[in-house]
């Protein structure tokens, strides 16, 4: 392209240059010799370092370098601190996929120990081939004192996070419905089910059930005769959870009719009772029933408290009642039928709706996605395909084909939608009931918008829509992750935590001696774990104050926090380098892709609003402030 050059031999000057950088010590020199009080502060989003480095690496350093040199030209003092990421479900993944063993394996197969240690191995497989294209491209950053997140001194200080967020009443534990991962073998937070393409468009099975209706006082007025045959509609596109139904849900304001037709499956006479607003739907298209009748209008709050026959009587909920209509909020006559099949144990809505109404839940279903025994034909069979299984055969085509047989079916059909999948595995998700623990993210919502409007986007239009957008329908955060290789939740509790007490440990002293005590009460003889990681950890007890054993919740934090606390993790803050960690934060300058918009950036603005009332990034700043001048917001 450019014949006046060709006599250059590029790879010679490059390897000329990268050589004179080191003997010089140009990178060392171009910080060291700029004063620290006028820096321009950039942090450096770990990777990970189990996988190789891609050219869309390449792309991102090259624009952080660029606004990194910029900077240094104008006489900052540009510290770039590289760091490693090097826990959760990548790692784990690819562990069990070199050892030939499932989540399910570990600690019968293999010992927690064991597993970790491989992990640990693995996480640094591919750093030099990293440090390596980091050299050649010419990206500064300092290789030789990275912050690596498996550290004891780096996971001290997020359980110092956890302590504050703990003692501000932030952190919480919950059985709530949320999403989860059966390939993976873990639940989700709500900011990874947004990430970039978990989404996908699918082509499912959906049915509408036919709820038999019970004769009693409350139901009379629906029927015209002892012998009628009255069935409540309810459209799902998740026919895998009516072995699970314990209620139907309508609208008490929704109008709603009886209609006598005939079932096109088996042409038996019935009555069905549907939304008003939704009649046209379901009757008089091709391959749809006729009218014969239509009578009985009503409103929803008519029928509540109706009773109807289990459509698929496996197993019996043994927590509450079952098998009627209740009320819900979110009910609407947008799509379906105007009424909602209720599986309490598959959904958030359900759920709430179902307590509020004192029904009990069915969880028929595990957490490798599979039947449990006792669901007839169906028990040991997966609800979705998790493990790319050629033979795999649906199970809502065939509760969908029985349904049909029994004449329980009044619509089954194809239906395209998009489906959340597990951004990890790109496996399709459960709504699914954990015990999890929780980050009261909603409560200081206003807080992170606020502190938003603050941060110089660029592109604006990033930090207003896709990030402003995402903070105003802000969630909970879903913080415990039951895995193994990972940063432990430092919370111990006593076996009745409802009338017992709960330790949140910030720092290894506070460990050792909540230890010593533990020891002097019990008659134990620990000591503190020299590796933080599970399984030694999980051996510490410590002590109540009324003298009961405590023991630590068994759950690990999300890698998503690990990453997030890199501001004051990468300096062991705060028990050590406080000056610099006060020159060090908030940052002036990151650099990444989109999708971290509700990655990183979400985990880095959510820690340091809910801890210190501040944001992580404020390009507004011109000028550092000088060490010691960092104060937390309460």
């Amino acid at each position: 392209m450019y014949p006046e050059y060709k006599h250059l031999n590029l790879p010679d000057i490059d390897k000329t240059i990268l050589k004179f950088w080191k003997a010089e010590e140009i990178f060392e020199k171009s910080v060291a010799q700029r004063p620290e009080n006028n820096k321009f502060v950039f942090y450096e989003g770990p990777p990970s370092a189990n996988g190789l480095p891609g050219i869309h690496h390449v792309m991102a350093r090259a624009i952080k370098d660029i606004f990194c040199r910029f900077q240094t030209l104008n006489g900052k003092r540009v510290e770039r601190k590289g760091g490693w990421d090097t826990h959760g479900l990548p790692i784990e993944l690819s562990v069990e996929k070199e050892l030939g063993i499932t989540k399910e394996d570990i600690g019968k197969k293999i010992s927690i120990e064991d597993y970790n240690k491989k992990c640990r191995d693995t996480v640094m497989r591919y750093k030099d081939i990293w440090d390596d294209i980091t050299v050649k491209m010419g990206y500064w950053v300092d290789l030789e004192n990275p912050y690596i997140t498996y550290e004891n001194n780096y996971i001290e200080s997020v359980w110092a996070l956890l302590k504050k967020l703990h003692d501000k009443k932030l952190l919480y534990k919950g059985f709530t419905i949320q999403p989860y991962s059966p390939a993976a073998g873990t639940g989700l937070s709500s900011h990874e089910l947004n990430m970039p393409g978990t989404y996908k468009d699918v082509t499912d099975t959906t049915v509408v059930g036919m709820f038999k209706v019970e004769r009693d006082a409350t139901s009379k007025f629906l029927f015209d005769d002892e012998i009628e045959d009255v069935r409540i509609l309810a459209w799902t596109t998740t026919p895998w959870t009516l072995p699970s139904n314990t209620g139907l849900t309508v609208g008490k304001k929704i109008n709603y009719v009886k209609i006598k037709t005939q079932n096109i499956y088996t042409q038996q006479q019935v009555s069905v009772v549907l939304a008003e607003a939704l009649v046209s739907k379901w009757f008089g298209g091709k391959n749809q029933p006729t009218i014969e009748q239509q009578s009985v209008h009503f409103k929803g709050e008519k029928i509540l408290g109706v009773r109807y026959e289990q459509l698929l009587p496996y197993k019996q909920p043994t927590d509450g009642d079952a098998f009627k209509v209740i009320e819900g909020d979110f009910v609407t006559t947008t799509d379906g039928t105007g009424i909602v099949h209720t599986s309490p144990a598959f959904g958030a809505d359900d759920m709430r709706a179902a307590k509020a109404a004192g029904l009990g839940m069915l969880t028929l279903v595990d957490k490798q996605g599979k039947f449990i025994d006792g669901v007839g034909e169906f028990s040991g069979r997966y609800v979705k395909d998790y493990k790319d299984d050629p033979n795999y055969k649906s199970v809502d085509v065939d509760i969908a084909i029985k349904l049909k047989t029994e004449g329980l079916a009044f619509n089954v059909q194809r239906y395209e939608h998009t489906y959340p999948h597990c951004w990890r595995t790109d496996k399709p998700i459960l709504y699914y009931p954990l015990d999890s623990w929780f980050v009261r993210a909603s409560k200081m919502k206003k807080k992170m918008m606020a502190l938003n409007d603050t941060i110089n986007w660029k592109p604006k239009s990033t930090g207003e829509g896709r990030f402003g957008k995402w903070l105003e329908n802000l969630q909970d955060w879903n913080l415990s992750r039951s895995r193994y290789w990972g940063i432990p939740l430092p919370i111990w509790r006593t076996e009745d935590p409802a009338n017992g007490e709960e330790k949140c440990i910030g720092s290894l002293a506070t460990l050792q001696t909540e230890i010593d005590a533990a020891n002097k009460a019990l008659g134990l003889n620990q000591i503190l774990p020299p590796d933080l990681h599970r399984p030694y950890i999980d051996d510490i007890i410590l002590v109540s104050s009324d003298g009961k054993p405590m023991r630590r919740e068994l759950d690990l934090i999300d890698v998503w926090f690990d990453s997030g606390s890199m501001p004051y993790a990468q300096w062991h803050y705060p028990f050590e380098n406080k000056a610099k960690f006060a020159q060090n934060f908030p940052a002036d300058f990151i650099s990444e892709g989109v999708d971290q918009t509700r990655g990183w950036f979400y985990t880095l603005h959510a820690i340091a609003a809910m801890v210190y009332g501040k944001v992580a990034v404020d390009a507004r700043l011109q000028t550092r402030h000088l060490a010691g001048n960092f104060r937390e917001t309460p």
